[in-house]
């Protein structure tokens, strides 16, 4: 069996699964967002469900419209306080993150855990080597209710990332690479496991983003196996047990490999609309940016503001473009600000926003205007993502977004740099 199949199996009560079958779990951890927890709380009521199973396993974070932007968000927000309050849920953050960010940082999200949420991107906690997805609103309320949900065992596509990648360029541009090779289907209903000389030697920040994006893959898990940066980065947010480790049994567990040499990758870009229609920066360079949009749960992590803080030391937003940044969390907000990068920022012209999801829904904090171009470090651009649906969206990673900020248009980090 995969290591996922095992975690399954164990969160099943089983010894062992099989890929196809359908299981029903139980799951460690059920992560609830603001938008979620009012869908999920009504449904459990609908249900006849007046009790969650288990308010210890339940995790509330507001993230998507927090503060209140609206009068309905705000009532919303306050019947959910009252419920989590009602409920014992003990864990509960509001303004404090992005959920997909909070999760690894406090902790809840360890190795050969199960891991549910009302968010597509909760996938990415597989990082550090459990499984983790989402669910819609009336499944995860029935969790809610029973303790339990299905699960059918997906098969495993294994990502072998070899090379070293080239300065500026990072683990966003490697995911963008498998769309444009291999299309936004490239992984329905599976999961992906990344693996490879070059996973081994990437930081947490990084790989959070390769399993970030898989759901833009549609697949349903993504995941790295631990190995000693996982511990390291636990023991640093004082996790020192509580968790299990499992090992794939061989090559017959996976359904296909992938082999990607990135020693000759360059800085991509995913032009509107499409995250499979990608091109060098390079390439793009022509497009001018309205908006440039930093943070997200792609790419609001340290690693990511020490980046964009070493392009835009000393320079200026374009006059024919605003920089909107949202932290990815509290704690990364904080350290920015004592290694003095959110200053960097500032003094670039960047307007820096509250620790949240920001304008990467198209709800708070930087919407664009019809006929508008933006680029963003969050891992979509449908149409009218971020804003009105005559609006337009750029994918790219952080250091992508700090360089075209400065330059006005789309340029490769790299190319920025050299020209100046």
């Amino acid at each position: 069996m995969h290591a996922l199949a095992k975690i399954i199996a164990a969160h099943a009560g089983r010894d062992s699964v099989q890929v196809g079958e359908i299981v029903n779990v139980e799951p460690d951890l059920i992560m609830l967002n603001d938008r979620g927890a009012a869908r999920a709380r009504a449904l459990l009521a609908e249900m006849g469900g007046d009790k969650v199973f288990d308010p210890e396993r339940v995790v509330v974070v507001f993230d998507h419209h927090y503060p209140a932007i609206r009068p309905q968000d705000a009532e919303a927000q306050k019947v959910t306080r009252v419920w989590t309050k009602a409920q014992a849920i003990s864990k509960f953050h509001a303004g404090e993150g992005i959920g997909h960010v909070l999760f690894p940082e406090k902790g809840y999200a360890r190795p050969g855990s199960l891991i549910f949420g009302t968010d597509s991107h909760t996938v990415t906690n597989g990082a550090l080597g459990c499984f983790s997805t989402g669910l819609g609103h009336s499944d995860i309320a029935s969790g809610l209710a029973l303790g339990y949900n299905w699960l059918r065992v997906p098969e495993v596509l294994r990502v072998v990332l070899h090379g070293e990648l080239k300065p500026w360029v990072t683990a966003k541009d490697i995911v963008l690479k498998i769309a444009q090779d291999y299309g936004e289907d490239a992984a329905v209903y599976q999961a992906v496991e990344f693996t490879g000389p070059l996973v081994r030697s990437l930081c947490m920040d990084e790989r959070l983003v390769l399993t970030n994006m898989v759901i833009d893959f549609g697949a349903k898990a993504g995941y790295i196996q631990p190995d000693e940066i996982t511990f390291d980065y636990l023991r640093s947010r004082q996790v020192t047990s509580g968790w299990t480790v499992y090992e794939t049994d061989g090559e017959a567990d996976y359904a296909r490999t992938i082999e990607i040499d990135v020693t000759e990758l360059d800085s991509l870009v995913a032009l509107p609309h499409d995250l499979s229609n990608v091109v060098t920066a390079g390439e793009a360079a022509h497009i001018e940016v309205d908006e440039a949009i930093f943070g997200t749960c792609t790419g609001g992590r340290i690693n990511d503001f020490r980046l964009a803080a070493e392009i835009m030391r000393g320079r200026h937003v374009a006059d024919n473009c605003r920089m909107m940044v949202n932290p990815g969390s509290a704690d990364v907000f904080q350290q920015a600000m004592r290694e003095g990068l959110i200053q960097i920022m500032v003094e670039a012209g960047a307007v820096i926003g509250v620790p949240g999801c920001g304008p990467c829904t198209g709800c708070h904090q930087g919407m664009m205007a019809a006929g508008e171009m933006g680029i963003t470090s969050a891992s979509r651009n449908f149409r009218g993502r971020m804003g009105s649906p005559d609006s337009s969206l750029i994918v790219a990673s952080p250091a992508t977004v700090a360089a075209s900020a400065i330059a006005g248009h789309v340029v490769s980090p790299s190319e920025f740099l050299v020209k100046q």
